[in-house]
């Protein structure tokens, strides 16, 4: 965060000063009293299960030298700046604005169903090529974590890129207000949040909010291949340039060639040609590299620039992590999961695996009506990515293995577990040397578990 006073906080918050010098200076803030640190403003959120006024004792013990309060605090040290509101989120996401508001720096935001961390990873790399880039730390990307990560930007900022998710409608508007993105990107429109939303068309609807932020110079990158891109296009103001890899776009990938746990394609892009290497596997890290190098060409990088930011990579954890273990490979795409990022997954596990193709696959939520039908296609897609042990991990993932089933896979190479601990189990007697084995569920079904447990043999979850 910039450096403010006291006295700016409480007019960006609209806040009032309860006690303290207004021009006591505040270099930080800070939601969680153990990691207060000197000088930090500290917010007492206050949410359901927890409320941060609690611990206003142990925040200042830590350091902090200034409240941001809803209520008055039994038991404040005199002369500690108290800034009280009527809600601290609400006034956590009004400073956030503020902070970013000082800057006249890009600022990139990346939303969509799919694909929206890896995305900003790849915009981030290839920005930071030049500049000096904040980008949203794993997926800090809601009413909390976006402010959290504009309050992270300084003056020693060139760029930001920030990734925004949602949950129903007007949630991206609400966080591109407080953003104000010059640019955007929108990986893809798929079934993520079907149940909240009710149809594809819908959840379009909702991830296009952003680009009615955009300025009029600024620019938007949309999937060319997703549903609903011409719709959206016209609610951008500024420049929109489409990328694909099936049809006529801006910027186009061909002849793409998988190199071990890296791809290397051909792109075509507005007034050239060139040749990118990714050090991440699959084709939809192709596209959305495609989106990053779009970013990159609107912001004046050069192909050469955006081509070593490209190279050099690194994804977020638990995102098609490909682990070497002992005598066996993992991919790890524990984080979260719904149909079209389960059938990417599948894609890249049938063009990495040097052995056995083994896929352990768990529940996929907030599907609504495609519940069913979604983790049936999801079985049929692994049968037809040559997958030849399926592990079915929890209760809506009968489905997955009912749908390999119909697709022809052999009864006996298919396998139905409640928990990760019978998949464990399962997969104990199953591996075998040279084995690759893919492992991907809904962030709720907690599949990392099953990553450690391959991974360290001692681990156990009985």
């Amino acid at each position: 965060m910039l450096v403010y006073t006291v006295k700016e906080i409480a007019g960006a918050t609209g806040g009032i000063l309860l006690q303290g010098d207004p021009s006591a200076v505040v270099r930080g803030v800070c939601t969680d009293s153990r990691k207060a640190g000197s000088g930090d403003l500290f917010a007492a959120l206050k949410g359901q299960q927890m409320d941060g006024h609690l611990f206003i004792g142990q925040a200042l013990e830590k350091g902090a030298g200034a409240l941001l309060v809803s209520r008055v605090p039994d038991v404040v040290p005199e002369g500690v700046p108290v800034v009280q509101v009527q809600d601290t989120l609400q006034a956590l996401q009004q400073l956030a604005r503020y902070n970013r508001e000082q800057l006249n720096i890009p600022v990139v935001a990346v939303t969509g169903s799919n694909g929206k961390t890896s995305t900003k990873d790849m915009v981030a790399a290839v920005l930071q090529v030049r500049w000096n880039t904040l980008k949203t730390q794993g997926n800090f990307n809601n009413e909390l974590g976006l402010p959290l990560t504009l309050l992270n930007l300084t003056e020693k900022h060139q760029a930001a890129v920030v990734e925004m998710g949602m949950r129903g409608p007007g949630e991206i508007d609400f966080l591109a207000g407080l953003a104000k993105p010059t640019g955007a990107v929108i990986t893809n429109i798929g079934e993520t949040h079907l149940e909240r939303l009710g149809s594809v068309h819908n959840i379009a609807l909702a991830k296009g909010e952003v680009l009615e932020h955009i300025p009029q110079d600024g620019f938007a990158l949309l999937n060319g291949d997703s549903p609903y891109v011409n719709e959206l296009a016209v609610r951008c103001q500024g420049q929109v340039w489409t990328y694909s890899l099936q049809g006529p776009a801006d910027l186009r990938a061909e002849n793409i060639r998988s190199e071990g746990a890296g791809v290397r394609y051909k792109v075509t892009y507005p007034g050239g040609q060139g040749e990118i290497f990714l050090p991440v596997p699959g084709s939809h890290n192709v596209m959305n590299s495609l989106g990053a190098l779009g970013v990159g060409l609107r912001l004046g990088l050069t192909f050469e620039e955006i081509a070593a930011g490209l190279a050099q990579v690194t994804l977020t954890h638990m995102r098609l992590e490909i682990i070497q273990a002992q005598d066996f490979m993992v991919i790890n795409d524990a984080y979260n999961a719904n149909p079209s990022s389960m059938e990417a997954a599948l894609r890249v596990l049938a063009e990495t695996a040097r052995g056995r193709k083994i896929a352990v696959l768990g529940n996929m939520y907030e599907l609504g009506k495609r519940t069913e039908s979604g983790h049936r296609d999801t079985g049929k897609a692994a049968r037809e990515a040559g997958v030849q042990k399926l592990v079915a991990v929890g209760d809506l993932a009968r489905f997955i293995a009912k749908g390999a089933l119909e697709a022809g896979m052999p009864e006996k190479d298919v396998f139905h577990c409640e928990h990760n601990a019978g998949a464990i189990e399962v997969l104990g007697s199953l591996l075998k040397a040279g084995d690759t084995v893919l492992v991907k569920g809904s962030r709720g079904m907690r599949m990392e578990e099953i990553v450690q447990a391959l991974l360290n043999p001692g681990v156990s979850l009985n």
